[in-house]
């Protein structure tokens, strides 16, 4: 009996040596994305998660898309795209 106690014991001190072991990174949390269900190439709305053709993450934000062909062009330059998505929900001045 006692030798089971010991060998669960040691068991135990393993598995707290593993878990101090983890890296400081592993145990971060990340924050939710922000999400924007207008593809960022086309500027077409997407309805739902699964009426997306895809989607790719860019600093916090993760943008979904129409089809596979604006994911591909999306990936290639995500500033662009995004600046350009920016652009057009920014709304305009009226001029007198």
């Amino acid at each position: 009996m006692n030798k089971v106690i010991g060998a669960a014991a040691i068991l135990l001190m393993a598995g707290s040596a593993a878990v101090a072991k983890t890296p400081a990174h592993a145990a971060k949390t990340h924050a939710p994305l922000k999400v924007v269900m207008k593809c960022p190439v086309l500027g077409a709305k997407i309805a739902s998660v699964k009426d997306a053709a895809g989607f790719s993450d860019y600093k916090g934000t993760r943008y979904y898309f129409c089809c596979g062909g604006c994911k591909g062009q999306f990936d290639k330059n995500p500033a662009m795209y995004v600046a350009k998505l920016n652009k057009a929900s920014t709304p305009s001045k009226m001029h007198k």
